[in-house]
């Protein structure tokens, strides 16, 4: 059943107005920054919530001539951005202001923080439900432009080299999706017509029609231009240096947007894999590559935030194996996975926020043997650590054992060989790091009075409720997800149909 709806457009403008408000709002009093922004994507929630309920009864929702479409795969994405973007826009409002206190920012630049941050949820939100070829390339880069002042954030050599290496490949990457997006455009047209050939669920029925050679061409440049912003290997060197520099808070969020792209790829190139089956097999090899080449990087990163990043690189890489499969099943874990690994992260990143809101850094070998250190945000890292290293019954074991499962049955032993082994490295180096910078104490044969001055010295800093409430909502959901798996299959269920029924022409 389809039906017109209001919802579509209220979820895209609410967060564009909270965006307005924090800007011309911080003109007058910079010291409220933040409560526009949180009202706004609490809101959002709030709407996104009645969405995904009218989605889970079997309901599709078009607006604008069917330029906004809202199936499950729509539902399960926007979801997942409205929970971290008011997990991260809630915990800003008081890490920021810890960070004017320690001098590393000035009071008048939250307004802009905030204003970005709710302009950054927006155009994700609008990636997520435009049904329009062309506008999808146009608002993943919107993505781009919103977020590349907040990698800057800090204004310093390393954040602006950071932001513009992100710029400058994100910005060229993506331009090779646009070339694929007309290409498909331009193959469309003769059998569509104009509006309705850059309508992606119109797409399905008439890609048998298409050139072959240029599908083929079309079909590579959506990987390399999505693939860019998704963080794949090759073209993932932009993410750790902004994921490094970004405020870490928005370095949680920033971890959804390289799902955007993902979704993205997920949307557009499913619809050929009936007649191109070769491209899923070139998706399970980059997923393949990503996720082993994301996760050796990070085994040798003293930097938390680094480390994270090069691990979300290999997560993706899950995420893009499951989708190559080309099977319900592996489409079922690569959203189980993308739900997961978005909490999961998110979660982390927070956790790492909380270390320099108490300890001022965010290096391993400057964090061990720090006291003050908050026990919830101990305890919630060890959950991301273990959920994301795939052990059991956490969330992330699910959705990679369903992961695995579906390239056993694919025949895809060797793919399956790849990601668990990456799993099991990944579990190493996540809980290593965890160990290291919460349990593990100074060398013993360390001079005493410096051991004293590493450990003693350091003030006592208390975390603020709304941070560590964050923390442990995102932790409880994960757990609680891990514990009953069944809760989500409700809905990511009609996000699996959703991509099965457009890849057929349903």
């Amino acid at each position: 059943m389809e039906s017109n709806s209001i919802l579509l457009w209220l979820i895209i403008i609410i967060p564009a107005l909270a965006a307005g408000l924090e800007a011309l709002m911080g003109r007058k009093r910079p010291q409220s920054a933040g409560l526009a922004a949180i009202v706004g994507a609490a809101i959002t929630l709030g709407l996104v919530l009645v969405l995904v309920w009218q989605v889970v009864q079997g309901e599709k929702l078009t607006a604008w001539s069917g330029q906004l479409y809202a199936d499950g795969l729509s539902a399960l994405v926007v979801l997942v951005i409205s929970i971290v973007g008011l997990a991260a826009t809630v915990f800003s409002y008081r890490a920021l202001r810890g960070a004017v206190a320690a001098g590393k920012t000035a009071v008048g630049r939250l307004p802009l923080y905030f204003s970005l941050d709710a302009l950054f949820m927006c155009t994700m939100l609008w990636a997520s439900l435009t049904n329009n070829l062309i506008m999808l390339y146009v608002v993943v880069e919107a993505t781009t432009l919103a977020s590349a002042l907040l990698v800057t954030f800090y204004w310093k050599r390393e954040s602006l080299e950071a932001g513009f290496k992100y710029l400058l490949l994100c910005t060229v990457g993506i331009t090779f999706a646009l070339l694929g997006c007309v290409l498909i455009y331009a193959a469309a047209s003769p059998y569509l017509g104009g509006h309705q050939a850059m309508l992606i669920t119109a797409l399905a029925p008439v890609v048998d029609k298409f050139p072959r050679e240029l599908t083929l061409l079309a079909l590579a440049f959506l990987v390399v231009g999505f693939g860019t912003k998704a963080g794949l290997v090759p073209f993932h060197s932009w993410l750790p240096d902004a994921y490094s520099q970004a405020p870490s808070a928005f370095a949680a969020f920033l971890s959804v947007g390289i799902k955007v792209a993902a979704y993205a790829l997920a949307r557009v190139l499913t619809i050929f894999y009936p007649e191109y089956s070769g491209i899923g097999l070139l998706v399970v090899a980059l997923g393949m590559v990503t996720m082993l080449s994301g996760i050796v990087f990070a085994f040798a990163q003293d930097d938390l935030k680094r480390m994270l990043a090069f691990s979300s690189v290999s997560q993706i890489g899950y995420v893009m194996m499951g989708l190559g499969l080309g099977s319900s099943l592996g489409y079922f874990g690569a959203l189980y996975h993308f739900l997961n690994h978005a909490l999961l992260k998110s979660m982390l990143f927070l956790c790492v926020g909380a270390l320099v809101y108490t300890s001022g850094t965010t290096l391993i070998s400057e964090l061990k043997g720090q006291k003050g250190k908050s026990a919830l945000t101990a305890i919630c890292f060890f959950i991301g650590a273990l959920g994301i290293g795939g052990m059991p019954p956490l969330n992330g074991f699910w959705s990679k054992f369903t992961i695995f499962l579906a390239a056993a049955q694919s025949g895809m032993w060797w793919a399956t060989g790849v990601a668990v082994f990456t799993s099991l490295l990944t579990l190493t180096c996540l809980v290593r790091a965890a160990y290291k910078v919460f349990l593990e104490r100074e060398d013993e044969h360390e001079e005493p009075a410096a051991a004293c001055e590493n450990t003693q010295n350091q003030p006592a800093v208390a975390l603020p409720w709304s941070m560590l409430g964050m923390m442990a909502a995102l932790a409880a959901l994960s757990v609680l997800i891990g514990l009953s798996p069944n809760l989500v299959n409700q809905l990511i269920a009609p996000a699996v149909q959703s991509i099965m029924y457009i890849a057929v022409g349903g």
